[in-house]
């Protein structure tokens, strides 16, 4: 199997999109959901006015997926990408925004204030997308540092637009700093995908699901799925390695069950039956 990285990595650029889908399923295709195409109108409106929008929403909806997907289509080159982990200090936050810039040599984080004057000559030189994923991991301070990038860059060279990405607590966090709620221009909320939506996009997102039942599909995602997207995605991988790991095996309600009993308990209903009981 080839492990070779798909593209050279550059501090701040965009994942490729075979890196987005989860486990790096193999000929999983993109699907356009309607919470897809609204992102994608919301990042070309960032784009269009040099605004701050926040997408948010609980895990494994399809956020990043649809924004990371919206940048590329829309912005390849000027997408600044970056993803901290749990409160991330200044200094990192510094530093990864000087790389995702290509500013030379090392971030001068012993002295700020040069560092942060580097950053905003280099965002108002040229257009830049800044897309921050995870934004429910960054502190009071990070928050306000990023709204006096944006306000400083709104008064003179308006070339700069945010999206903030993030789940569990990134809308309070964000209501609770008024001065840079009150500049969010767009907000979108990702919801689990209805059972409308699993009939429609389930079938195209994976070929394991072609030609499956409509009835087996709700079974399922009554089951497990729950309309979440990642689930779906687990699933997909764990019956398409059984059915590779043996060549005897087809797909059938059992084999499902059988997935079933991979997942966390927590989060599934093993006791319901499927249409045909």
């Amino acid at each position: 199997m080839n492990t070779t990285p798909s593209a050279t990595f550059r501090a701040g650029r965009l994942p490729e999109q075979t890196d987005d889908h989860f486990l790096g399923l193999h000929q999983a295709a993109p699907v356009a959901t309607d919470a897809a195409l609204l992102t994608e109108a919301m990042v070309s409106k960032a784009i269009t006015r040099k605004a701050m929008i926040c997408i948010h929403g609980h895990v494994g909806l399809g956020k990043t997926f649809a924004v990371n997907a919206a940048c590329r289509k829309l912005a390849p080159d000027a997408t600044v990408w970056l993803q901290f982990a749990q409160a991330p200090h200044m200094a990192q936050i510094r530093a990864a925004l000087w790389d995702g810039l290509a500013l030379p040599g090392p971030a001068p984080v012993n002295t700020t204030h040069i560092c942060d004057e580097q950053i905003r000559q280099a965002l108002a030189a040229n257009f830049r997308l800044l897309l921050l994923d995870e934004v429910q991991h960054l502190g009071p301070t990070a928050l306000e540092y990023l709204r006096d990038l944006w306000d400083r860059n709104s008064k003179s060279a308006k070339s700069l637009a945010i999206v903030l990405v993030g789940s569990g607590n990134t809308r309070q966090k964000i209501l609770h700093r008024n001065a840079l709620h009150s500049r969010v221009h767009r907000w979108q909320q990702f919801s689990p995908l209805t059972p409308a939506e699993i009939l429609t996009v389930i079938p195209s997102y994976h070929r394991l699901w072609n030609g499956v039942e409509d009835e087996v599909l709700l079974w399922i995602d009554d089951c497990a799925g729950h309309g979440c997207f990642r689930t779906w995605a687990n699933l997909t991988v764990i019956l398409q390695d059984a059915l590779d790991d043996d060549p005897n095996l087809t797909f059938s309600k059992d084999l499902v069950r059988w997935a079933f009993s991979q997942l966390d308990p927590t989060t599934r209903f093993p006791g319901q039956v499927g249409p045909d009981g």
